[in-house]
């Protein structure tokens, strides 16, 4: 078996910004909702240091996003009584605003009057659909994302055969886009939509990077509803460990990370939170460490390693068992289509792979209905 190119996730927004090469997107990347903690019950009572900045922060953001708003708002207002070119920059200003703030559903009725209207700027369509995309997604609209995403190909192929001119996106900057609107789809865990939005963007594009973008995330999502791919080895304390002697006794987060990786670090808080919350009740989380991928010679770089990932162990007190991808039937990642890191795989009592890549937002929910409240 081939070994696994392993890369880093990309911190990018919930944006699906002209996904067909419609409009770039240049606006500076916000924070992804579900990504961000959510505020303390006791924030007016911060019991530490941390609580205190973060409760601060928290006030600061909802101010900022209250300005956000009102100068969408206003935008909005002077668009609809401007001229079409005037009216153009107006909405381009207002789309970008949304895209960088993250706040989609604020914008969503200036782009719905955007798309049936028309306008001269086919970066201006590209960024209403965009927005029109992301914001049906956030309110649970999902099956209509994939009829506006179809809709979107449909005039961009008619605007094509038209001689009209269109705007290319730039490879990274597209499959960053794509990127946010599978994030967004699975954190909904809507795995069909999913994997039906890629296919058609992977009909549309005949770019490599593009190509295989698309590609690797469709394996990725092959694995849900299906048997969980063997993970049997020996962990850190020489212990042996076998996924299958699981089956039918416990629900096993399997979490893929590596000690170079920030974002990793970031989510051990909330795996010790649900570790400690449902341990008792059937539920084992099983660490996979991909430190050797990133490595010149992963062939012989896992005892070299070694020492850079049990230190990461202890420094942030994980005590569940963590195995590290080798080659051949221990390339774990391989198995479960994993070439990014954070990334994870819930794998239900009876054996099947139930989830991917949960996050804060929809981790303690899942795991939850696993084990049955």
């Amino acid at each position: 078996m081939t070994s696994t190119r392993l890369i880093r996730r990309a911190l990018i927004p919930a944006a699906i910004g002209s996904l067909l090469g419609l409009a770039p997107i240049e606006a500076a990347r916000g924070q992804d909702p579900s990504n961000r903690r959510e505020p303390s019950p006791a924030a007016g009572r911060p019991s530490s240091a941390a609580d205190e900045m973060r409760s601060i922060d928290d006030e600061y953001d909802r101010q900022m996003q209250g300005l956000e708003r009102r100068r969408l708002e206003r935008l909005a207002q002077l668009a609809a009584r401007q001229k079409p070119a005037d009216a153009a920059a107006t909405y381009e200003r207002l789309f970008r605003l949304a895209v960088a703030a993250n706040l989609f559903g604020d914008a969503e009725a200036p782009a719905r009057a955007v798309l049936e209207a028309g306008s001269p700027s086919p970066v201006v369509l590209g960024l209403a659909y965009t927005v029109r995309i992301i914001a049906e997604v956030d309110r649970g609209a999902t099956e209509q994302s994939l009829e506006t995403l179809r809709r979107a190909i449909a005039d961009r192929r008619e605007a094509a055969n038209a001689g009209a001119p269109g705007v290319e996106l730039p490879t990274d900057e597209a499959v960053e886009i794509c990127d946010a609107y599978y994030q967004r789809l699975l954190q909904g865990a809507h795995y069909e939509i999913a994997a039906k939005a890629l296919r058609l963007l992977l009909e549309q594009t005949s770019r490599p990077a593009l190509q295989e973008f698309l590609s690797s995330r469709l394996k990725r999502l092959e694995v849900v509803g299906k048997p969980a791919p063997t993970i049997r080895g020996v962990d850190l304390d020489g212990k042996p460990f076998d996924l299958a002697e699981l089956k039918g006794k416990k629900a096993v987060l399997l979490v893929f990370w590596a000690s170079w990786c920030l974002p990793c670090q970031a989510e051990i808080e909330a795996l010790h939170a649900v570790d400690e919350t449902y341990r008792a009740r059937g539920f084992q989380v099983v660490g996979i460490n991909l430190d050797p991928l990133s490595a010149a010679d992963p062939k012989n770089a896992s005892a070299s390693l070694l020492p850079n990932v049990r230190r990461f162990l202890l420094d942030n007190n994980v005590t569940w068992p963590t195995l590290v991808n080798a080659e051949g039937d221990r390339d774990y990642a391989a198995a479960y289509g994993v070439t990014e890191v954070p990334a994870n795989v819930l794998v239900g009592r009876d054996g099947t792979v139930v989830a991917i890549d949960l996050v804060r937002k929809n981790l303690d929910q899942m795991i939850a209905r696993q084990l049955g409240r």
